[in-house]
């Protein structure tokens, strides 16, 4: 064997010796943690109920769902088919129900957004039938009794027969329930003229033989 081919079988030996030596320090170092991708949230309740009662102790809003998740750095809530039910100031005058696929909150539940379709609902009261209205999306401000929609919203009474009195399509709406001022912008109303009772005892007795 030559001195060349000595000198290439000793450098070859080094590389594989170094080669194992890099090798077995890499198996008994210390395995890093794969970085995961943070938690989305940090608590999760099923079939939730939140109460907000005023000064006087009296309720002023309920918010429930089939879920709640609660965010990590207290970035607030997310909701799972949310139901709102906003109390009345007016004495013996029915709440509003508003339901809504999902929806959102930040930390101190001052600010709730409904989504994913939100309908709304008023039980009769007085001379006024039931109000029932429909959008996209809504925010609502619980403690200060204000509501707003960027969206198309349609909005309606409804007489005892369960047929609408008036409508009301807005592109967009503004209520301040605490002052009672409602705003709405585009506005499309219908108004149907009442059936008399006179009217529907004719109907009748021209309909039998």
């Amino acid at each position: 064997m030559s001195f060349q081919q000595v000198g290439q079988f000793f450098i070859a030996a080094a590389l594989f010796a170094l080669l194992g030596i890099l090798v077995w320090k890499n198996y008994i170092a210390p395995k890093q943690e794969v970085a995961s991708t943070p938690a989305a949230f940090d608590q999760r309740f099923s079939d939730f109920t939140a109460r907000q009662f005023n000064r006087q102790g009296a309720l002023d809003w309920t918010v429930s769902g089939s879920q709640l998740n609660h965010l990590t750095d207290n970035k607030g809530y997310r909701f799972n088919q949310v139901e709102c039910l906003l109390e009345s100031k007016e004495k013996n005058a029915p709440s509003w129900r508003l339901s809504a696929p999902t929806g959102s909150a930040d930390e101190r539940l001052t600010t709730v957004e409904l989504t994913g379709g939100v309908e709304g609902h008023r039980a009769p009261s007085g001379n006024q039938g039931a109000l029932v209205f429909g959008t996209r999306t809504m925010t609502i401000q619980p403690q200060e009794q204000k509501a707003t929609s960027n969206d198309p919203t349609h909005l309606a009474e409804m007489s005892t027969e369960g047929q609408p009195r008036w409508t009301s399509d807005s592109s967009a709406f503004n209520l301040n329930y605490d002052s009672q001022v409602f705003q709405q912008s585009k506005v499309h109303d219908h108004f149907n003229r009442p059936v008399s009772a006179k009217i529907k005892s004719d109907t009748s007795q021209g309909a039998q033989p």
